[in-house]
């Protein structure tokens, strides 16, 4: 326990009823009243002390008691050769501790609920190693009653009403707390978003790499919930991206998954034929509208590893079955986290619905990993070309779209079905 400061170190020789040596006394009474130097010097003796510990070879660990001032612990590890200010992660997502768990191949679409994937996969026999493999069907379990209970965001109900908007108006307030969200900045009610239904916690090291851009298109209705930039060979020691052993070298696609409208969906489909090097999967609530250009049965690895003596670390896919099974949870944390903040039969309430009854999730792959990432330049065209629509075209109002949720299945753009947008038959 290093010397923290002169009456503290009185207080713990009250306690334990011990004598301080002559020589420390001698040191610190003339210096009693400055705490930093008081500090210095006990960071000094601790370090010299537990490096004549370690050299005696009948020491191989020790106990540091930071009795809540963590500053003295600190400097004595650095000093020590000790301290890794960046713990290496051996693999992009947060494992579990359950050494029976022997994987190391996880669907991107759960990495910011953890706790979700592992309650879902609890009672796999056998867990993915090495690859994700031709999937048939990946039993994820339901999240019954309790698990949506566990796996609550600890905020308080009071807290995610400040967060997440006390009365919304219209789907634009839903757009400012997504933006709000990234931003880090206050809500209109003064309040933080630290979190959404979607992310368990604030915006990452890799997603702050994307923030200008991620803001830039939420603030106009493409609503990101998952996301990672391209990567092509970085050192797994890299402080942002890397995993993995020492020595290695990391890649990634650059990925984006998002909730948006119909009428954008209808725009995104006719963008997305001038980018046949991108991957889609789009899928309403229901599942009825499914529309993919990727083998429904074959995963894409979106972040691989190469590292010294070892096959192609692969941790990371994009699997088209795993998706249908997040799908179903993604929308229901509209209504079962957000919606169920609000009364019934309020506008908030209806907001939150219609999100989850006319939006369409979509996920993009950009597969030319080692060019500039242009998923970006795809959503802004996406964006024009909804924009084009809208002066030749009059769109429905909210209220219309929602009277007619619940008169007639929500189609597509009828244009757009009447003719087949796909290349060489694919659905």
């Amino acid at each position: 326990m290093p010397i923290q400061g002169y009456h503290s170190l009185r207080n713990l020789v009250k306690l334990s009823k011990l004598e301080i040596p002559q020589d420390i006394l001698d040191v610190i009474e003339p210096i009693k009243e400055n705490d930093a130097a008081i500090r210095q010097y006990g960071i000094d003796q601790a370090v010299k002390m537990m490096q004549e510990l370690f050299n005696s070879g009948e020491v191989f660990g020790l106990h540091v008691y930071t009795l809540n001032r963590e500053v003295a612990t600190m400097q004595i590890l650095k000093r020590l050769g000790l301290w890794m200010s960046e713990p290496r992660r051996p693999l992009p997502w947060k494992m579990t501790a359950n050494h029976m768990r022997k994987e190391d191949v996880r669907p991107i679409f759960w990495g910011s609920r953890p706790k979700s994937y592992v309650y879902r996969t609890q009672e796999w026999d056998d867990f993915p190693n090495g690859r994700w493999g031709d999937s048939s069907s990946p039993a994820f379990g339901e999240l019954n009653d309790y698990h949506l209970f566990y796996l609550k965001s600890k905020a308080s109900k009071e807290q995610q009403l400040k967060m997440w908007g006390e009365e919304l108006s219209c789907p634009e307030d839903v757009f400012e707390i997504f933006t709000c969200y990234l931003s880090g900045e206050p809500n209109r009610y003064g309040t933080k978003v630290t979190q959404m239904p979607w992310n368990d916690t604030e915006v990452t090291g890799e997603t702050a790499l994307l923030l200008d851009k991620l803001m830039s298109i939420n603030k106009r209705g493409v609503l990101t919930i998952n996301s990672q930039p391209n990567v092509n060979g970085q050192p797994s020691t890299d402080p942002v991206f890397g995993w993995g052993p020492p020595g290695g070298y990391v890649y990634q696609k650059a990925y984006l998954e998002f909730f948006t409208s119909r009428e954008n969906v209808a725009a995104l489909l006719e963008v997305l034929q001038e980018y046949p090097q991108i991957n889609y999967h789009v899928v309403n609530h229901t599942g009825k509208d499914d529309i993919t250009n990727a083998d429904r049965l074959k995963p894409n690895a979106v972040t691989w590893g190469v590292f010294p003596g070892s096959e192609i670390w692969q941790p990371t896919v994009v699997d088209p079955i795993s998706f249908m099974y997040w799908k179903d949870e993604a929308f229901g944390l509209w209504t079962n986290h957000w919606g169920d903040l609000y009364n019934e039969d309020s506008k908030s309430r209806q907001i939150i619905n219609y999100f989850h009854d006319t939006y369409y999730l979509v996920n993009l792959v950009d597969n030319d990993f080692p060019k500039e990432n242009i998923l970006f330049e795809l959503i802004e065209k996406m964006l024009e070309r909804r924009a084009v629509k809208e002066t030749t075209e009059e769109e429905p109002s909210f209220d219309q779209v929602e009277a007619e949720h619940f008169q007639k299945k929500i189609k597509l753009d009828s244009d757009e079905n009447s003719k087949d947008p796909f290349p060489n038959g694919v659905k």
